[in-house]
């Protein structure tokens, strides 16, 4: 193995896939207050309305962490460094999408694991000018498609489902700053779903989407994620911390206003109507038919399985991942009867 890290937990010889919440461990609230750990969680990016961690900070504002018997520390990442922390064992609960962890893991070995998946349709899409000629995949033949660092494997298959000859596709970096669209510096644009369509409509200009879930195309959003060896080690605090975030998206899911209040005390420079967007898409992403039957945080082993061989057929990943390793849906699937969270 090429990540070598020293540890702060200590570990176990179970494989991963196995371990799930024990019965002896289980995290319900009961009358035996729970001892208090100490735990951290951080965020993959700045404060702002994305459901995984709106879910942490209304479990932390209302008192479901404490509940749980966990303290929890809450940090955001500024430049990535939140896969470091949670490898090397200072930090044991993060969030990444699918994708970022199966790339992770296939070029470097990094022992991430998947603990529930929030967002279950595809976090990015294609963004045209509502007022674009563009109207299918064939029309991106001739005109200028941005991407942010890298063509994603998202948009190669976009091109080869609509038959595009991507030779004719004059394709050009242009990073982060959505408005290269709204200033026509290109005609189609990679947009994050959940707050880039919402960031060009006040900017005036309106979108639509050309969207990769639509056309079949395996992929999710964010999910909550872990240490491997964390998970298998101490699969109790697992349990207490999915419960507790999980119950935190259940209010917001149910309460949005009060969710935002929330969210405004650690986004206090943000505006609120972009992060009630932000909210809304995210709540609908996470609430596909999987969810509503079996909980928000599901997933199977079909799941990941499509979304690895998609991303090796188009040369996301350097190598195959076995996804067993990656994904751990014990927790959900113990936390939640009949699609509906247990608590307490």
């Amino acid at each position: 193995m090429r990540w070598l890290v020293a540890l702060v937990v200590a570990v176990t010889a179970c494989a991963p896939a196995a371990i799930g919440p024990a019965a002896s461990q289980s995290a319900s609230p009961t009358a035996t207050p729970l001892a208090v750990e100490k735990i951290t969680f951080i965020a993959g990016f700045k404060p702002q309305a994305d459901l995984p961690f709106v879910g942490v900070y209304v479990a932390q504002e209302r008192g479901y962490f404490k509940a749980q018997g966990l303290d929890v520390t809450i940090q955001h990442a500024v430049s990535g460094e939140h896969v470091q922390l949670l490898a090397t064992g200072r930090a044991q609960f993060s969030t990444g999408t699918g994708g970022d962890i199966l790339k992770r893991v296939a070029q470097a070995d990094v022992p991430l694991v998947s603990v529930a998946v929030i967002g279950q349709r595809d976090d990015q899409a294609f963004a045209v000018r509502t007022d674009s000629p563009i109207k299918t995949l064939k029309d991106f033949e001739g005109k200028l498609v941005g991407y942010k660092s890298t063509p994603s494997a998202d948009y190669l298959a976009l091109l080869k489902i609509g038959g595009v000859d991507r030779t004719k596709v004059r394709e050009v970096a242009v990073g982060f700053d959505p408005r290269v669209l709204a200033t026509g510096q290109v005609d189609v644009y990679p947009v994050f779903a959940a707050n880039e369509p919402d960031t060009l409509a006040r900017q005036g200009v309106a979108v639509r989407l050309f969207d990769p879930t639509t056309y079949g195309i395996p992929s999710f959003g964010l999910t909550y994620m872990s240490n491997r060896d964390f998970v298998a080690a101490r699969p109790d605090l697992v349990t207490r911390f999915l419960r507790a975030a999980l119950k935190g998206i259940e209010d917001a899911i149910l309460d949005r206003d009060g969710a935002i209040d929330i969210v405004m005390k650690y986004a206090p420079g943000e505006d609120r109507a972009h992060q009630r967007y932000m909210l809304d898409t995210e709540i609908e992403a996470a609430q596909n038919d999987q969810a509503k039957a079996r909980g928000i945080g599901a997933m199977t082993k079909e799941q990941w399985s499509a979304l690895e061989s998609f991303l090796s057929e188009y040369g996301a990943i350097p190598k195959r991942v076995d996804v067993t390793t990656v994904y751990n849906d014990s927790f959900v699937k113990e936390l939640y009867k009949g699609g509906k969270l247990i608590w307490p």
